[in-house]
């Protein structure tokens, strides 16, 4: 076939490699340069354009506002009053505080159509002079202005009572920093007013005072960089700063940081494609057989590796499949055998009818516990226990009824006595308790504890009752003596203790002669 040979495979792989490549570079270029030639002029200009027609709204909106006042009735009423009469200018001034306090301007002034003077307002004798220059030629309109009180944007109405002039209105709203904030809010750009390359204010006050430098529609301050638009006050009255909208190169420089991860991703996707065929020729054609002869050099050596099974259709994974069976089957009889093995040892240090230890495990346990003792500045304690008249109760009640006895009593002291101690039975109705401690008398009340337990235990056997009671003796081993010999001595001297207890009446507990109390 045309691509049965590795030659070729590896050729089909590396054309992949290729494409995937070339299409990667190609969607990076392409993207980037829909970005540099559209994304920056195009989103500096809409949004320049947006702001430019919230100015026209808002220049909309306070006209409206002194066209308000204007056309009170109230208003006019007074303002006749004031022209006509003579009267006082408090209550013009007083209705309107009382009736459009709540509009959102500065400041306002009142102003006489026929003699030109100030009636209400006198203490803005800025805006006096702006108002008063601008009724030469215009009764109606709104108009930026700039002084004391920086940029500020001016609407004037006449105010006409019975088809007749008597004066105007004019309202004010300063462009501050609210101002600039509120618009960077609703923009998402920045503000500044500019006048002979300084920066007079912005919606950035750390670029307040700053030169003003533009270069190919951007401004750079440090590491900012801000496409700008110029926008456009129309019916300016003097000098006024120029006002420009700057867009953040930020927001640009996001999307090309996203879709310079984007480009990169699609590399490393490309990149872990062809790392991906490359370990697939590696895993479907040598690595199956390379694990397989591991494995076989591992069984050699005694070790029954896993090898979990292949669902692919192939002779390697047929023959792979094989080998794991047959290594689970080996591994299978293993733990049989381990679990032969274990219960072999178990049954060899313990007492298969109590479940206590042996004889034979006290030889091994006995060094170690001396061992523990010294370590710990500790005595190792011996509690020498033998079931009283044990042979009455397999002449009374049968053997079985006296095994029934030894578990019961087993079981007992598994109960009673302590976590870290350890059981034995030593042979017919003898138990052993071998115990760590530093206190005598707490090994005593021990004694006492099991003796107390047994005495009150009930044995029902072949529906009968039966009691039976406990002596036991107590001694500890010595430090100074071999192995060999101390453990004989404090079985000796704990069975001299137990022989006293019994010569004493039975179902009590004696200690070594030696031991101080």
């Amino acid at each position: 076939m045309l691509f049965s040979s590795y030659r070729s495979k590896l050729l089909v792989y590396t054309i992949a490699m290729m494409v995937l490549l070339a299409g990667s570079l190609l969607y990076t270029y392409r993207y980037v340069r829909n970005i540099l030639l559209e994304e920056d002029d195009l989103h500096a200009d809409i949004m320049a354009t947006i702001f430019h027609n919230q100015l026209e709204a808002e220049k909309t909106e306070y006209q409206r506002y002194a066209d308000i006042v204007a056309e009170d009735l109230r208003i006019k009423e007074h303002m006749f009053a004031l022209v006509r009469k003579g009267s006082d200018s408090l209550p013009l001034k007083d209705t309107y505080n009382r009736h459009f306090g709540w509009l959102p301007i500065n400041r306002y002034v009142v102003v006489s159509q026929d003699k030109r003077k100030i009636l209400v307002g006198q203490e803005h004798a800025d805006l006096d002079r702006v108002v008063l220059d601008i009724l030469e030629d215009n009764s109606r309109g709104t108009f930026y202005s700039y002084g004391d009180y920086g940029l500020e944007l001016i609407a004037v109405s006449a105010i006409v009572f019975h088809g007749r002039r008597l004066g105007s209105i004019a309202v004010s709203y300063f462009m501050d920093e609210a101002w600039l904030l509120k618009h960077k809010k609703n923009s998402g750009g920045d503000l500044f007013f500019t006048q002979d390359g300084i920066i007079l204010g912005s919606s950035t006050a750390k670029y307040i005072g700053q030169p003003f430098r533009i270069k190919q529609d951007r401004v750079v301050f440090g590491k900012n960089i801000f496409f700008v638009r110029p926008v456009q006050l129309s019916s300016a009255y003097g000098s006024i700063p120029k006002v420009w909208f700057g867009l953040p190169q930020t927001l640009l420089l996001k999307r090309l940081e996203k879709h310079r991860l984007t480009t990169m991703g699609i590399i490393l996707a490309s990149l872990s494609i062809i790392l991906f065929l490359g370990v697939s020729i590696m895993r479907n054609f040598t690595q199956p057989l390379s694990q397989l002869v591991k494995l076989t050099r591992e069984v050699a050596e005694g070790s029954l590796p896993r090898l979990d099974k292949s669902a692919e259709k192939n002779e390697i994974s047929e023959l792979s499949n094989q080998f794991a069976d047959m290594l689970q089957a080996l591994r299978e009889q293993q733990e049989e055998i381990q679990m032969v093995h274990a219960e072999l040892e178990k049954s060899a240090i313990t007492d298969s009818l109590t479940g206590l230890y042996n004889r034979h495990y006290l030889n091994d346990t006995f060094p170690k516990l001396m061992a523990q003792a010294g370590r710990g500045s500790l005595r190792l304690y011996a509690l020498l226990i033998d079931l009283d008249n044990f042979k009455n109760i397999n002449d009374t009640y049968g053997h079985i009824c006296g095994d029934q006895c030894l578990q019961q009593f087993a079981a007992s002291l598994m109960q009673v006595s302590r976590a870290n101690d350890y059981l034995f039975r030593m042979g017919g109705e003898e138990f052993l308790v071998l115990a760590l401690s530093d206190d005598t008398k707490g090994i005593v009340a021990l004694g006492e504890k099991i003796r107390r337990a047994i005495e009150n235990l009930e044995v029902s056997c072949n529906d009968q009752i039966i009691h039976f009671t406990i002596s036991c003796g107590i001694s500890y081993a010595q430090t100074e003596e071999s192995l060999e010999e101390n453990i004989n001595t404090m079985l000796s001297l704990a069975d001299a203790a137990l022989y006293r207890a019994k010569e004493e009446g039975r179902n009590r507990v004696r200690v070594d002669e030696h031991i101080q109390l």
